[in-house]
């Protein structure tokens, strides 16, 4: 029974160490049209990639989302085309720090403009701080923003200042989001 037993243990041991990609697809249908999403996931990556499918006139819209743990944290990919074939994406990565993280990346929207973004969020005992910037091509700040929040005797504060350059209604949305 023992002989028996090490080979069964071998292949339960060997099977857990390689997760296997999984895939499940979803989709839904309606009177203006129908939705199809597949998830993807396995060995540190998910990917989301959304088919849109429009009933009048059998237009179609796409997205597709792929994050990525790696040692230090993690990377996201985004690619959209809308139903009228104008295309945005986001590439950013997140790297983790001892006492919390920064984001870097670039965001090209649906006319052709080009942002970078970057964030570093900080954490400590007493509170923590957020500082946030979009800058155009030209490396100019469209948008920041600066979040604190701290925690004494009981109480909690919390400040937050933005600032925008003149003329820009709100900052560009980089991640659009979620229904």
């Amino acid at each position: 029974m023992r002989l028996l037993s090490l080979p069964l243990l071998a292949l339960a041991v060997a099977g857990a160490a390689a997760p296997a990609v999984q895939a499940q697809t979803r989709t839904a249908e309606g009177p203006r049209g129908s939705v199809s999403q597949t998830v993807t996931q396995g060995d540190g990556t998910r990917t989301v990639d959304t088919v849109a499918t429009r009933a009048r006139d059998g237009a179609t819209a796409t997205s597709s989302r792929t994050r990525t743990q790696t040692e230090t944290g993690s990377t996201l990919s985004v690619d959209q085309t809308g139903f009228g074939g104008r295309t945005r994406s986001l590439d950013t990565e997140r790297v983790r720090t001892d006492n919390g993280s920064t984001v870097t990346g670039s965001f090209t929207g649906r006319g052709g403009e080009t942002y970078g973004l970057s964030s570093a969020r900080q954490r400590s005992e007493t509170g923590s701080t957020v500082e946030q910037r979009v800058t155009d091509s030209a490396g100019d700040t469209v948008a920041s923003r600066s979040m604190a929040r701290s925690r004494s005797d009981g109480q909690v504060s919390r400040s937050v200042q933005t600032s925008r350059r003149e003329g820009t209604r709100r900052p560009p949305r980089a991640i659009p989001r979620r229904r």
